[in-house]
């Protein structure tokens, strides 16, 4: 099936902080977790893993209030979720070609 992926700057559309999260979520909560997170608005990328975290996640939110909220209420109020390890993308060096 073909596709098409296109890379752009979102800073320019009110969209700056970009984050990588690894939420550890209780191994019963995980099919629901993964659901909900991939239909969260912030959230560009979510997959299933293995070991301390079980859920991989690219969010991108216009601040870093955003972020934080976008944290504390959505991740932190799913389910199941324990913890989130959060790292702030600070600057890509390879994108799409």
């Amino acid at each position: 099936m073909p596709y098409l992926a296109v890379e752009y700057d979102s800073e320019p559309l009110g969209q700056g902080v970009e984050a990588l999260l690894w939420p550890t979520v209780a191994p019963g909560a995980l099919s629901e977790a993964g659901a909900a997170v991939a239909a969260l608005s912030e959230v560009r990328f979510a997959a299933a893993g293995t070991g301390r975290a079980n859920l991989v996640v690219s969010a991108l939110c216009r601040t870093t209030d955003d972020l934080c909220t976008f944290l504390s209420e959505r991740i932190g109020g799913l389910a199941g979720v324990h913890t989130a390890e959060t790292v702030i993308t600070l600057r890509r060096v390879k994108t799409l070609m």
